[in-house]
């Protein structure tokens, strides 16, 4: 019985001289017994040997029978039953509720993620520390390249590339290197097996000249997509980002958009997709971009910025880079751990994620944003922390009460939960009192709640200990009038929890 999710790996022996990557080598129709059909690509996996993946999301009977030009592997038939999935596995994760994300299962997903660039390439043991680190800490999304990084802070350069050369000493993409799309599929296996979603970066920014593989034509570009797409597309954990930085490379965005719709249209999966700016933003609202992955710091440092982003596209807002914690001269990379622990809690009441990087300078004169490793700065724990507190939300994600008018900048889930964030210096007390939003559940009379006070760098959750109840209702507000304020720690970073009480 195989699990619900997992990858049906089906292998075939074909023509000994391989088919070349921008052919479709062959296909597979998988029908499951209520008649829903999903059709898949193979690819090439080195020698005669070629591989078709699938991740099954119904239970059930399932047959296949495969498609292809070469005989060897055309007509191919066969069948597998799928079970309950393996705990702890829900799913490829999708948009829901318009601004977050769920699994396929339907539980809620909120991405604290990390960044280290060139991690693929690094050896042992840094790569499997920068798991262990990522893990650790609580975080729950790496973002790193396929192809290698090059320019600052780059101090280690890989002897394996992902293709072979042409004879003019250019790049034949119809030749992909076995050995190192595998060390990918390994890469993507053990972040998943650590509960980690893997953010592939399919197109490089930072070659700067020195491997060339920036320099693709658009031809052997989408060679490459649907090789890559037809390795990965069946690992559960995966996203795609089309470039980090994208308007560094000379490109008009036809062609990036060209490269996104046809993205969406080869991934059987249905995986998230989005493309990463450097300072002008791409078009969000384009149909393929499922989510808007943003650099913009300045967003997350003042209340009110971030959420309108959200009213633009309409979709989820990711700001992937919002600087980083470190020790480097450059004006993105030498925020306090305090600073960036503020940002992200500015993020999360804006109803919008973030992604986390640190850029201290590491003893090869590298960064972890770059390589990886173990984390040497203080904010990692605490957005662990904070992912904590979002997973304990009851819906699928917080989302601003009153985005234009609430000068407090409460979010949460209508009439069940709040999250109000003070800043990195709180009142010494607080009123009670919650926004009333112009749609969703609405507050009355004798609604009756709990409040938390969380210390968001102490990592502290303080239950208050009473009940307010609401005991007057205006317009855009109600407040809990007789109830006596609730005593804070002046000058703390702090957020408050506030939960109806059944």
């Amino acid at each position: 019985m195989h699990p619900r999710f997992a990858p049906v790996e089906l292998a075939f022996a074909g023509p000994a001289t391989p088919i070349p990557a921008d052919v479709e080598p062959l296909r597979v129709r998988f029908v499951h017994a209520d008649g829903d059909t999903i059709t898949v690509p193979g690819f090439w996996d080195g020698d005669d040997r070629y591989l078709v993946r699938f991740a099954p999301e119904q239970e059930g009977a399932w047959s296949w029978e495969s498609e292809s030009h070469a005989p060897e592997l055309d007509a191919r038939t066969g069948g597998f039953d799928v079970g309950p999935a393996a705990p702890g596995e829900h799913g490829p994760v999708r948009v829901a509720g318009t601004y977050h994300f769920a699994h396929a299962d339907g539980t809620p997903f909120r991405p604290v993620g990390a960044t280290a660039y060139n991690w693929l390439h690094q050896e042992e043991p840094l790569f499997t520390e920068t798991v262990d680190a990522v893990a650790g800490a609580g975080m729950n999304k790496l973002r790193f390249m396929v192809f290698p990084q090059a320019g600052g802070y780059v101090e280690h350069f890989p002897e394996l590339l992902p293709f072979e050369r042409d004879a003019d000493g250019g790049w034949d993409v119809t030749r992909p290197v076995p050995a190192f799309f595998r060390r990918l599929d390994e890469a993507v296996r053990t972040l998943g097996a650590a509960g980690i979603q893997a953010e592939v970066l399919i197109y490089n920014a930072y070659d700067y000249g020195r491997f060339g593989l920036d320099g693709l034509t658009e031809e052997q570009d989408a060679a490459y997509l649907r090789y890559l797409v037809a390795r990965l597309s069946a690992f559960p954990n995966v996203w795609w980002s089309l470039c980090n930085e994208f308007d560094q490379l000379d490109r008009p965005d036809e062609r990036w958009d060209a490269a996104g719709l046809r993205l969406a249209e080869i991934d059987p999966h249905d995986h998230p997709r989005s493309i990463h700016n450097l300072v002008r933003l791409f078009d969000h609202n384009r149909p393929w971009v499922t989510h808007a992955s943003l650099q913009l710091g300045q967003a997350t440092e003042d209340f009110g910025r971030a959420s309108l982003f959200r009213d633009a596209y309409r979709k989820p807002v990711v700001l992937d880079e919002i600087k980083y914690e470190g020790d480097v001269p450059d004006r993105w990379g030498h925020l306090s751990a305090e600073q960036l622990v503020h940002q992200f809690w500015i993020t999360t009441v804006s109803g919008c994620y973030a992604s986390h990087g640190e850029s201290f300078v590491i003893p090869s004169g590298s960064l972890h944003i770059v390589e990886g490793g173990p984390f040497t700065g203080e904010s990692p724990a605490r957005l662990g922390f904070l992912r904590g507190i979002l997973d304990e939300v009851d819906g699928v994600g917080l989302d601003p009460v009153d985005n234009w008018w609430d000068d407090a900048f409460v979010a949460g889930v209508q009439g069940s939960v709040y999250v109000q964030y003070l800043g990195r210096e709180a009142p010494g007390e607080w009123v009670f009192r919650l926004p009333i939003g112009w749609r969703g559940v609405q507050l009355e009379a004798g609604d009756r709640f709990e409040v938390d006070v969380i210390d968001t760098w102490h990592m502290t959750v303080a239950p208050v200990g009473r009940v307010f109840e609401i005991d007057e209702v205006a317009k855009n507000d109600a407040w809990a009038r007789a109830a006596a304020p609730v005593a804070l720690p002046a000058g703390e970073a702090i957020a408050l929890r506030i939960r109806r009480v059944a």
